[in-house]
């Protein structure tokens, strides 16, 4: 099959032409995201502001540095109660994977809380009819045909996905999802942003409604 054909290509190519439709252009300019009024909030603004056009000042970093964790007296210590359950940056997606199941685990005990654990529904890919027709080769003189009998994932390969960490997959999706009454998650994708429900906004978890999956497992429909 000829790659500019393919799948990737086309989608590539559509969204090029939608770019190239854009004639109006809108820079933001006031950080949103940090709007509270105190002294150190203004400091923060400032110095993202100028971070984003590579002009920091001195003032800038020297703010920066007092937020560095540290054993010095006046350093922020991140055993201290307000940082308890903060948003971690980590360098790794298998670090943050870790950080998320340990801090799970601690919130629920800490606050007395069940952990609920939900599942995803896995299932082969069908193959579209062009790479079923440029799979099919003759070996021997066997047709080799790449078409399975069913989608379904055999229970012991559904059960090794769902124990995977979420990144293992490019899209970095978890195959099972623990949670709890009050839980703090953060969105990861713009969901609904007329909602406000936009990437990296945090949330509190209050409550859920489940699906049962065809193998039986609970599935998570709606989180609240």
């Amino acid at each position: 099959m000829d790659a500019g054909k393919s799948i990737d290509r086309q989608e590539a190519a559509i969204g090029k032409a939608l770019w190239h439709q854009i004639t109006t252009v809108v820079i933001l300019h006031q950080n949103m995201r940090q709007a509270q009024q105190t002294p150190e909030d203004a400091k923060l603004r400032t110095a993202l502001e100028n971070m984003r056009y590579k002009s920091c000042t001195p003032d800038d970093i020297s703010f920066l540095r007092t937020r560095i964790a540290g054993r010095g007296p006046n350093d922020p210590k991140l055993a201290q109660k307000r940082f308890r359950n903060v948003s971690v940056i980590t360098a790794r997606n298998a670090q943050k994977d870790r950080i998320n199941e340990l801090g799970v685990e601690r919130f629920a005990a800490e606050n007395n809380q069940t952990l609920h654990s939900f599942y995803s529904m896995d299932r082969w890919r069908n193959p579209d009819m062009k790479r079923q027709k440029g799979a099919r080769r003759q070996t021997k003189g066997n047709m080799v045909d790449p078409i399975r009998k069913t989608n379904v994932l055999s229970p012991q390969l559904q059960r090794a996905l769902w124990e995977q960490p979420p990144a293992s997959c490019d899209k970095h999706i978890a195959g099972k999802l623990t949670l709890c009454v009050g839980l703090p998650v953060m969105i990861r994708h713009n969901e609904a942003t007329e909602c406000c429900i936009t990437k990296g906004a945090e949330a509190t978890v209050v409550n859920w409604q489940t699906i049962k999956g065809p193998e039986g497992q609970q599935m998570l429909d709606t989180l609240l």
